[in-house]
């Protein structure tokens, strides 16, 4: 709060609340734009159903997949990517069996690779993926921790090229705060995306 306060030149109390929330925006912003979870925050991903063996939707090349003699043609496309890097941990994978009943994995049935960007999920070795009947939107639900520059509290490694522009974008709303003028002076500023682009991972797709 204070350093926004210092860089917007503000020091009186009244527009405190105003400025605390334009941190918050600023954050999200940058965290959508970077594909990155700044601070340990928890998140879930739904997927319909697990990855089933023979589906060719994998984001490498085919020329990756049969790499002798791990056979990662068939790893390729088990594979379940977690966004919002970087993961810490997964906490649970569960999942709606054939009676609609809610099953957890035993976390010793997959492997979770939290060093990879995106982090990868797979069947552990002689492991697979459940297979259900029924169909039932978002009945796979993984759990996970994920946060690139620790807590924000304690710790707190953000690099100051995110602090930067954050600044400017608190700034820039600030003194702009309608959704529409007569000219135009509404654009996030290119510095903005310049610094964030920095920090940002790039990615293919998620599986």
């Amino acid at each position: 709060m204070q350093l926004a306060k210092s860089h917007l030149r503000v020091d009186f109390p009244d527009d405190d609340l105003l400025i605390t929330g334009l941190i918050t925006a600023a954050r999200q912003y940058a965290e959508k734009r970077t594909n990155r979870a700044f601070y340990t925050q928890t998140w879930l991903r739904t997927l319909d159903f697990f990855p089933l063996y023979g589906r060719v939707d994998a984001t490498r090349a085919p020329s990756e997949r049969d790499n002798w003699p791990y056979g990662t043609w068939y790893w390729n496309r088990v594979t379940i990517d977690l966004p919002h890097n970087r993961v810490q941990s997964v906490t649970s994978i569960t999942y709606y069996d054939g009676n609609g009943n809610q099953q957890t994995l035993p976390s010793d049935s997959y492997n979770v690779d939290v060093t990879s960007l995106p982090a990868r999920i797979t069947p552990a070795q002689g492991m697979f993926w459940p297979i259900v009947n029924n169909y039932v939107p978002g009945s796979v639900q993984i759990t996970y921790v994920a946060g690139s520059y620790g807590d924000g509290v304690e710790i707190n490694t953000i690099p100051m090229t995110l602090v930067q522009a954050m600044l400017m974008l608190i700034g820039h709303w600030y003194e702009h705060r309608e959704s529409a003028s007569e000219i135009s002076i509404k654009n996030v500023p290119m510095a903005v995306d310049a610094l964030l682009e920095i920090e940002k991972i790039h990615i293919v797709g998620y599986r």
